[in-house]
């Protein structure tokens, strides 16, 4: 092939990297009108990098998370998924750190397909818990917290993919708590049981304050609970208990801004004008004075705590 034909062809190639993740293909080259003998010659002068078999970067192009992601993704196509903390990483779960992560996707054991330490199988593939995330097949949120579990991972990691995946709404308290019940007896179920008493929050410093409630024997409150506001508009509160007692919990540290005050005073002006009782409490509070957390809430509930 001319020089100049070549170069023109790179050009192609570089262009259909910039549109597919960074990575090409063999189909990628085809479609740049590259033979595969041609191909071959260029890749061995070393412009072009192998990322996995039959998939490559530009040599200028770093190898990132993202890119070996979508690497494994183009070489396995339809047969696999994004999987464990690194489905988490690509979801953008707390605690989980897309430049910390080893990439890993499983496929169906039924699929006839070397495995590594990127790719491994499951006999548990359901559609149902399968997605596309930014051009990825991966494992939805409630799957991939009952597979962190499953495999040993840490419970402070767990409990933070299960908040943020709440709090982001890739899940949900109800969901969680049905699929936990369907692995009944399966690696990670008693840890995942343990770890729902105290979720539904939307932060550490929540589920800290769920804790605290539960081991009081007082009553659960509903968690993130929207109320109607002026002009059509919602207003969400940390915990409603069943008298209407709302609380709430601040993790603020320092100074906040003149609009989160003005944001703070309103929303307890409209709590106070729907007649709802209301009770604030700051992180020093639920971690370092936990017994004044209780009374305060023992004594609005009407209700004996243990102690």
């Amino acid at each position: 092939m001319p020089s100049g034909a070549m170069k023109d062809v790179d050009r192609a190639l570089i262009e259909r990297a910039s549109n597919h993740h960074r990575v090409i293909t063999l189909d990628d080259v085809r479609a740049a009108g590259m033979t595969l003998r041609q191909w071959e010659r260029r890749a061995a002068s070393g412009e072009w990098v192998p990322v996995v078999p039959g998939v490559w970067r530009h040599a200028a192009v770093p190898e990132t998370f993202d890119i070996r992601v979508h690497a494994v993704a183009q070489a396995l196509g339809r047969n696999g998924a994004l999987a464990g903390a690194a489905a988490a990483a690509w979801w953008g779960l707390d605690g989980f750190d897309r430049d910390r992560e080893s990439v890993c996707f499983v496929v169906p054991r039924h699929r006839r397909w070397r495995t590594s330490e990127e790719i491994r199988t499951t006999r548990d593939w359901r559609s149902s818990d399968l997605l596309w995330r930014d051009g990825v097949r991966v494992m939805n949120v409630t799957r991939l917290i009952i597979d962190l579990a499953a495999t040993g991972e840490s419970p402070r990691r767990i409990e933070a993919a299960i908040d943020s995946g709440i709090r982001l709404r890739f899940t949900s308290v109800p969901t969680l708590r049905r699929r936990v019940a369907d692995i009944d007896g399966r690696p990670g179920a008693p840890l995942l049981r343990e770890l729902m008493l105290d979720s539904g929050g939307e932060s550490s410093l929540e589920r800290r304050f769920l804790r605290l409630v539960r081991r009081a024997g007082l009553p659960r409150p509903r968690t993130q609970v929207a109320y109607a506001r002026e002009a059509g508009r919602a207003m969400r509160v940390d915990f409603e208990f069943s008298n209407g007692l709302v609380a709430e919990v601040s993790g603020r540290l320092g100074h906040t801004s003149d609009r989160d005050r003005q944001r703070e005073v309103r929303r307890r002006n409209a709590l106070q004008a729907a007649g709802r009782p209301f009770v604030e409490f700051t992180t020093a509070d639920v971690i370092e004075d936990p017994t004044y957390v209780i009374a305060s809430l023992t004594g609005r509930l009407g209700q004996r705590g243990r102690g």
